[in-house]
C-alpha cells in the first residue's frame, strides 16, 4: 500500500541481527568513534542535477573536514546526471583528503531523468546492502548543509541521551534538526546594522515546540511540522529502527516522507519517534536550508532562541511571570541575566509544560 510504500527484500543474515538490537545497550554498541575501527562513514546525498552545485560544493567541504578529523566518509550521490571524466577529476581535487592522501571516497548512483521524485527512496536499496559496512548514516537533499559540527553534536547528544535512560530512551527519541535560510546582504545596501546580521538567519519551519524533561536535562521537543530534509543514525539506531517500523524496507517517492515523516509521524507504519533538540543547543541543530526563495511564514532564529532562553514561552498563566519546568529553571534564568531581564531567583512555582 501507499503507507507501507515500496519494499525490498532483505537477506537472512542481516535480519539475524536485526534481532539483536532489541535491547537499549546494544543500539549503542560500537558507538561511532573518529580514528578508530568505527570511524565509517556513508552520507547519501539527493542531487537530481547540477542546479544545486554551490551548496553542493559546500557540502562536500564538510566531509572533507570529517575526514581530516578521522572519519571514513563514503559520499553517495543518487543523481541523473553522467559525469564526465573531466567533472570526476574536478570533484577529486575538490576533495583531497591530507590525513588519508588521497581524496573521499565519491559513488554515483545514476538513474534516468524519468525517475523523479522516486530518485528519494534509491538510498533504501544501498543502505540495506551496506548496512554492516559502516558505522555513522545520513541522508539528506543537495542543498542541505550537514556539516561536521553536526556530526559531533548529533554524536555526542545522542550518547547523553542514552545515558539519561540507558533502558529505553533511543527506542523512543532521537535527536533531530530545524531548517532555517539565509538572507544574502544585497550588494547596494549600504548601511548594515547589528539587528540586520541577527535577521539574516530565519527558521523554514515553526513546529510546536515544547519544552521538556529528560531525567532533570532541559530538551525541546518539536512535534507538527517535523520535515527537516535529513536524517542521521547511527548504525544501532537503524538496527533498532528496523526492528521498531522496518525503516530500511520502507520507501515511497516523496522526499518528506524518505527524510522526516517516516521517522516522527505517529501514524500507522511510521516510527513514531520523539525529535528532540537539546535545551541550550538551538542553534546547533538548526541546519542551513541553501535555498534563496523568501518564505512568507519565516521567524528569525536568533530570536526564537532569545524567546526560548528568556523563558517569554511560558508566560501565559497570566500573572506576568515566568514559570520554567523544574529542568529548564538554571537555563533560563541564565538565559535572562544574560538579556539583561529579572533573574527566577524567587520563583519556585511548580513545573508546567506550554508550547510557545
Amino acid at each position: 500500500g501507499t503507507t507501507m510504500g515500496m519494499k525490498w527484500l532483505l537477506s537472512s543474515g542481516l535480519l539475524s541481527i536485526f534481532l539483536i538490537y532489541a535491547l537499549g545497550d546494544s543500539i549503542v554498541a560500537n558507538y561511532p568513534t573518529p580514528n578508530t575501527e568505527h570511524n565509517r562513514i556513508m552520507a547519501f546525498v539527493l542531487n537530481f542535477n547540477f542546479k544545486h552545485i554551490d551548496p553542493l560544493l559546500l557540502i562536500f567541504n564538510e566531509y572533507v573536514s570529517m575526514c581530516e578529523g578521522g572519519w571514513e566518509p563514503t559520499v553517495v550521490l543518487h543523481t541523473t546526471v553522467n559525469w564526465t571524466s573531466t567533472m570526476h577529476r574536478y570533484f577529486r581535487q575538490r576533495t583531497y583528503c591530507y590525513r588519508k592522501g588521497a581524496s573521499i571516497n565519491i559513488r554515483l548512483d545514476v538513474h534516468d531523468s524519468s525517475v523523479g521524485t522516486g530518485l528519494a527512496m534509491k538510498h533504501k536499496i544501498i543502505l540495506q546492502q551496506e548496512i554492516n559496512d559502516h558505522d555513522f548514516f545520513v541522508y539528506h537533499e543537495d542543498d542541505i548543509i550537514f556539516k561536521y559540527s553536526h556530526l559531533v553534536g548529533y554524536l555526542n547528544e545522542t550518547k547523553k541521551l542514552h545515558d539519561s535512560n540507558p533502558e529505553t530512551e533511543l527506542q523512543s527519541s532521537v535527536i533531530g534538526f530545524l531548517r532555517y535560510r539565509r538572507e544574502l546582504r544585497a550588494e547596494l545596501q549600504t548601511v548594515f546594522q547589528e539587528q540586520d546580521i541577527f535577521e539574516q538567519e530565519m527558521l523554514e519551519e515553526r513546529p510546536d515546540i515544547q519544552p521538556a524533561c529528560v531525567k532533570d536535562e532541559p530538551y525541546l521537543l518539536l512535534t507538527g511540522n517535523t520535515h527537516q530534509a535529513i536524517w542521521a543514525f547511527t548504525r544501532g539506531q537503524l538496527l533498532y529502527l528496523q526492528t521498531k517500523c522496518k525503516f530500511l524496507e520502507q520507501a515511497k517517492p516523496s522526499r518528506e516522507f524518505m527524510s522526516s515523516f517516516l521517522v516522527f509521524d505517529h501514524s500507522r507504519g511510521h516510527c513514531g519517534m520523539k525529535k528532540y533538540i537539546p535545551g541550550a543547543r538551538f542553534t546547533t541543530f538548526s541546519i542551513y536550508h541553501y535555498y534563496k526563495q523568501h518564505h512568507v511564514t519565516w521567524t528569525g532564529l536568533f530570536a526564537s532562541d532569545e524567546t526560548i532562553y528568556a523563558g517569554y514561552h511560558y508566560t501565559n498563566r497570566g500573572d506576568g511571570d515566568v514559570h520554567p519546568l523544574h529542568c529548564w529553571r538554571g537555563l533560563v534564568n541564565k538565559g535572562r541575566i544574560e538579556q539583561g531581564l529579572k533573574g527566577l531567583e524567587g520563583n519556585t512555582t511548580s513545573e508546567v509544560n506550554t508550547k510557545p
